[in-house]
């Protein structure tokens, strides 16, 4: 009877215990999650977030090599879930949901956690590489994607440059995060993309070149850059 029952015991082991993996996975990227609302990354250690998650040290270190990856994550893990494109209708009206959808990495609370995540990535070139590859490359080929869109549809001038107009709707909203440490919100999203749109189809019109230097009627706030896709 000992030996049927240390038996099903050990079948019941292996059952479960992929399921139980996942579980300590999510659990450890939910306390990283909680610490990185609550305080600076500099307050957070690795051994914070497994004893929030009822785990070891050795479990997180499984997953992730580094306490500023995992926090990476754990951000990540959250706001992906918030993330439902719209794949059908009007280039412009789902260019303007992109730019939305981008826009919650940066606003309310996420806004916060998003400054203190930037600030480590700069001094991090593996963070920085896989926010390159997982949030920043993702966006623009998605956003460019629909701008060509747009541009065939004739909701654009055929000399946008992508970049530039991406670069002035992202550049205010970081301006607020790291310089001005304002919270942003929707509103402010749908402002920003509104005057962009307009000023580019304003320049078209006047017959300027999109992402050259205009008067100051246009955006008061814009990302110095060179103007190269």
């Amino acid at each position: 009877m000992r030996q049927e029952r240390a038996r099903t015991g050990a079948d019941l082991k292996r059952s479960v215990g992929r399921p139980r993996s996942e579980v300590s996975r999510v659990s450890i990227l939910d306390a990283a999650f909680s610490f990185l609302k609550r305080g600076p990354v500099s307050s957070i250690s690795t051994v914070k977030i497994a004893r929030e998650a009822g785990v070891s040290t050795a479990t997180v270190y499984r997953w992730w090599s580094t306490k500023e990856v995992l926090l990476f994550d754990a951000f990540l893990h959250k706001t992906n879930q918030e993330l439902f494109l719209k794949t059908e209708g009007p280039p412009l009206e789902r260019l303007k949901e992109c730019v939305l959808q981008a826009g919650r990495f940066f606003t309310g609370a996420n806004g916060i956690i998003v400054t203190r995540l930037l600030m480590v990535i700069q001094d991090n070139p593996i963070l920085r590489k896989k926010f390159l590859e997982r949030v920043y490359s993702p966006s623009d080929r998605e956003f460019r994607a629909i701008v060509q869109e747009a541009i065939q549809k004739r909701q654009f001038p055929p000399d946008t440059q992508v970049s530039v107009f991406w670069d002035s709707i992202i550049g205010p909203l970081l301006t607020q995060l790291l310089i001005r440490h304002k919270q942003i919100d929707e509103s402010f999203v749908i402002f920003v993309f509104d005057r962009v749109v307009a000023s580019a189809t304003a320049q078209h019109v006047a017959g300027k070149t999109p992402g050259r230097p205009v008067k100051s009627s246009a955006l008061p706030c814009r990302a110095n850059r060179n103007g190269k896709q």
